[in-house]
């Protein structure tokens, strides 16, 4: 099978480089800048025990010729549209393309280009994209979810799972993949309201008055949402988000403060500002979600006047 990852970022870099390792065959779909730095670094992936560094080939989107039996899709929401142009090459009539993004927007944005195409995926890959290129790998291996959206085709997701099971990543096929989704929606907008307002960890929230508090009402805000929509979370899922960001056994974070406090722009709108919408449509009060994505877009208008 073929595979085209798109963005070689903290996701993308580090599923498609262990791919690679793995013996699939991989390629990158990158921009220039990028690829340049891939094509004369490698492919950089530290973890705890040291550096992985991984031989990869990067095409950009000039480059891009024949059709390929997989795509996953592992770029920022924002990039999408562009994106989505840039593949047109790549795409053919038994084409899979899996996203990789946060919340669930983009899936509307997918499969009116692309249809049945599409699946449904979920990656718990925790990694940080470091200023010289290098992926962080913090925590061991990923979890993956996949599924049909809409129609049933057991048969090509069974072909991209076995694709994509390696080493120490933990593949799963779901019947009810949306909700899945959601739930990391509601997790991923849940640790970067809180981490994002405290400018810190989920450990330094909650060592504080009423920090714990605070993070299980904004967890109820999300979930709110979520049940709203009719994905309500199950319990077990609850339970351990609740324990996740109440107890602060760990100097827990999230992509949206790590953007924040290095300066760069963020992914309000596609993680807390969306779901914020879909809040107000429904008639729900959110005023921690608020806060944060209010935080946020203040933060991203200075670093986009800045520039």
């Amino acid at each position: 099978m073929r595979i085209l990852v798109v963005g070689a970022g903290a996701v993308g870099g580090c599923l498609g480089g262990r791919l690679v390792g793995a013996g699939r065959n991989v390629d990158f779909l990158v921009r220039r800048a990028r690829a340049e730095q891939l094509r004369g670094r490698g492919l950089r992936i530290v973890d705890g025990e040291g550096v992985d560094n991984i031989d990869v080939n990067c095409l950009t989107a000039d480059e891009l010729t024949g059709h390929v039996d997989l795509i996953l899709l592992c770029v920022k929401p924002d990039a999408l549209p562009a994106v989505m142009d840039d593949l047109e090459p790549a795409v053919g009539p038994d084409t899979v393309l899996v996203p990789f993004l946060n919340g669930i927007r983009h899936v509307d944005l997918l499969t009116e280009r692309y249809g049945e195409a599409v699946l449904g995926g979920v990656a718990k890959i925790v990694t940080q994209l470091a200023g010289n290129g290098d992926i962080h790998q913090l925590l061991p291996g990923g979890q993956i979810q996949i599924g049909e959206l809409n129609s049933g085709r057991p048969d090509r997701v069974a072909r991209v799972a076995q694709s994509l099971a390696i080493s120490d990543f933990d593949v799963t096929v779901l019947d009810n993949i949306a909700d899945a989704m959601w739930s990391k929606w509601v997790m991923i907008a849940t640790l970067g309201a809180v981490t994002s307002l405290v400018r810190g960890t989920i450990s330094e929230a909650v060592a504080v008055e009423d920090g714990a508090v605070f993070a299980a009402g904004t967890l109820d805000e999300a979930a709110s949402v979520a049940a709203a929509a009719r994905h309500p979370l199950s319990e077990s899922d609850y339970a351990g988000y609740r324990e996740l960001v109440t107890a602060g056994p760990f100097p827990l974070t999230s992509s949206l403060s790590w953007e924040l406090l290095t300066g760069r722009t963020t992914e309000v709108e596609n993680v807390l500002g969306d779901l914020v919408d879909r809040a107000r449509a429904f008639g729900l009060a959110v005023p921690r979600l608020e806060a944060a994505a209010l935080t946020l877009r203040a933060h991203n208008a200075r670093v986009t006047s800045a520039a």
